[in-house]
């Protein structure tokens, strides 16, 4: 009759066994997953003054609109301390109202969705006869709508908000808060800071530190705002309710080109998470500068 192997030696054997077998199979690396898109909360569309964003919430959806756009500050484009500008522009909406442009002579806006706001770039190409200062700027107009027909949820001041210098603080007037940072260099071309613009947006003594406005709804359920990356300062309030941040386009000499980013928001929620939204990195991750373009002379 045969022996039994121990029942130790057979348990060293398969140890054995596995170790030899383990230290022939190569390691597989996880796979890498590509991060998922944020899905989209909202859609874009043309409306007779520039472009539009509507929720895609199942109950009662809500629109906000851009008109692009109102005004020229300082030397953009023409010449002018304050001329109105024009909106009757090319543009497109993509079939899915995923992205859209216009395109505004010296100007291209290009905007897309990413979740619940729309990354907006503005193209901008100086190819006038004068150079833009410092100061250069244009104004689109973010509005809840035409007075006749905007929505009562957004079409109010009681609750717009700017970046001050401890945190947010609420925007009840209309007067113009230029950006901290440049307050001393125009002071240089005006010391009382009083400019042809002035009488309809008075200068206010509390500078802005963001770049950016945002409002909450009457009912308290959605947050709307706009930024921008380079900026000369904010406003609020006039007929249509809206939000102005001036966005620089100087300063830029015949020839040269630059682009600036912003992002428009529509959420439901606080008005902390559209700050947070507002505030979030950029996509690309580029200094701000200006190029040459290659038609220059």
């Amino acid at each position: 009759m045969n022996a039994r192997p121990a029942p130790t030696l057979v348990l060293l054997s398969l140890a054995s066994a596995l170790a030899v077998g383990c230290a022939h199979t190569p390691r597989t690396k996880p796979p890498i997953v590509a991060p998922r898109a944020e899905p989209a909360r909202l859609e874009l569309f043309e409306w007779e003054r520039g472009l539009a964003l509507r929720s895609l919430s199942e109950r009662e959806p809500l629109s906000m609109y851009l008109w692009f756009y109102e005004w020229r500050l300082f030397d953009a484009l023409e010449p002018g301390e304050w001329t109105q500008a024009e909106y009757d522009w090319p543009r497109g909406v993509a079939s899915d109202g995923q992205s859209a442009w216009i395109q505004a002579d010296m100007l291209r806006l290009e905007a897309r969705v990413r979740g619940d706001a729309v990354e907006l770039e503005l193209k901008v190409e100086n190819s006038s006869e004068h150079a833009w200062p410092e100061h250069a700027s244009i104004i689109a107009c973010f509005n809840p709508g035409p007075p006749a027909t905007k929505p009562y949820e957004m079409g109010h001041h009681k609750s717009t908000y700017f970046v001050g210098e401890h945190g947010l603080e609420r925007l009840p007037d209309r007067d113009f808060h230029f950006r901290a940072s440049l307050r001393e260099s125009l002071e240089t071309r005006a010391p009382e800071l009083k400019f042809d613009f002035s009488e309809r947006w008075r200068t206010s003594a509390r500078d802005d530190h963001g770049g950016l406005l945002l409002r909450t709804s009457q009912s308290e359920r959605w947050s709307c705002g706009v930024a921008w990356e380079d900026w000369l300062g904010v406003q609020a309030h006039n007929p249509w309710l809206c939000m102005h941040v001036a966005t620089r386009v100087g300063p830029l000499a015949p020839g040269e080109r630059r682009s600036v980013r912003g992002r428009l928001v529509l959420l439901e929620g606080s008005r902390e998470a559209a700050l947070e939204r507002l505030r979030a990195p950029w996509e690309l991750g580029r200094e701000l500068g200006r190029e040459r373009s290659p038609d220059a002379r």
